[in-house]
């Protein structure tokens, strides 16, 4: 057979086992969609009836000092912590009952799971945050009602993004991608409302980034290692622009605009870095992006 007939009958191959791949993966899903939808719901029930209840139940608050970096720190034990913490427990407890059930996961194609974990739970920490600080009933229960949502449709599209193969692949990514940067955005904005020293809202933010750009840079398929190392690398300079922010007389929303600018443009650097794709269209690509960023935050910087 001629070279080019084999090249041929060799792509063939390899395009007929991506396909048959690709059905696989759509058809093992399509059967589990029901047992994912009401382990989903389950949780979600979970996750909703945890605040309500700790709003009926009052705890005695407490308070202690601890000793952090150097700096003596006051950590006050209250209904509301306890909401800060359990939350996210329960919601990355949830997420990884319903991933297990994911083929690949049982076929030991993926070892790990908890870069999956990430963005639920940040989610849910910022949902629990913001529960703290509505005073009124109704604001509260809308906000509820929207978090849940929110947190069932990431659970989703993390199960769905476990398999490149899978229908609604680049939809499920899309989806983790827009609600990942955007709880980036209020959680950054958030730890710098709080105007607390630099040695703590530079360390939670380096967490955070480091946290949703390991979800965001799709570990099972570049490899663990590599998306810690970029992720990581995010979450330094995403740090270290708080640093450099809370030395800056500017509103919290123009403090949020810049650092997710910052982790956007280093994330997406870094995976234009990784597929070999970063030219010098690229990088005027996101000077542009980082342009955009400066001026948005320049007009918000006198919004209180």
């Amino acid at each position: 057979m001629a070279p080019s007939l084999q090249r041929a009958a060799a792509a063939g191959e390899w395009k007929t086992s991506l396909m048959t791949q690709s059905q696989n993966a759509n058809d093992t899903i399509s059967l589990g969609a029901a047992f994912v939808r009401n382990r989903v719901l389950v949780l979600v029930a979970l996750i909703a009836l945890t605040p309500v209840a700790l709003e009926v139940v009052e705890l005695p608050t407490r308070s202690t000092s601890i000793n952090f970096l150097g700096s003596a720190l006051s950590v006050t034990l209250s209904t509301d912590s306890l909401l800060l913490v359990l939350m996210p427990v329960l919601t990355c407890a949830g997420v990884d009952w319903v991933l297990r059930d994911h083929p690949d996961v049982r076929g030991g194609e993926i070892p790990y799971l908890f870069p999956f974990w990430i963005a639920p739970g940040f989610t849910a920490l910022t949902l629990s945050w913001l529960l703290t600080r509505i005073p009124t009933w109704p604001l509260w229960i809308c906000v509820l009602l929207l978090g849940v949502i929110t947190i069932a449709t990431l659970v989703f599209a993390e199960y769905v993004a476990l398999s490149p193969y899978a229908r609604g692949y680049a939809v499920a990514r899309l989806a983790l991608t827009g609600v990942s940067y955007g709880i980036a955005f209020a959680l950054f904005t958030l730890i710098y409302s709080a105007r607390e020293r630099s040695v703590i809202s530079a360390s939670l933010t380096l967490l955070i980034a480091f946290g949703l750009s390991l979800d965001l840079m799709a570990p099972h398929i570049i490899g663990l290692k590599t998306a810690a190392t970029f992720s990581l690398t995010v979450g330094l300079l995403v740090g270290q622009a708080i640093w450099a922010l809370n030395y800056w007389n500017i509103s919290n929303w123009s403090a949020g605009v810049l650092l997710l600018a910052v982790m956007y443009v280093m994330i997406g650097l870094a995976q234009q870095y990784f597929q070999d794709r970063l030219t010098r269209g690229v990088l005027v690509e996101f000077a542009v992006v980082a342009a955009i960023a400066l001026f948005i935050a320049s007009q918000l910087a006198g919004v209180r």
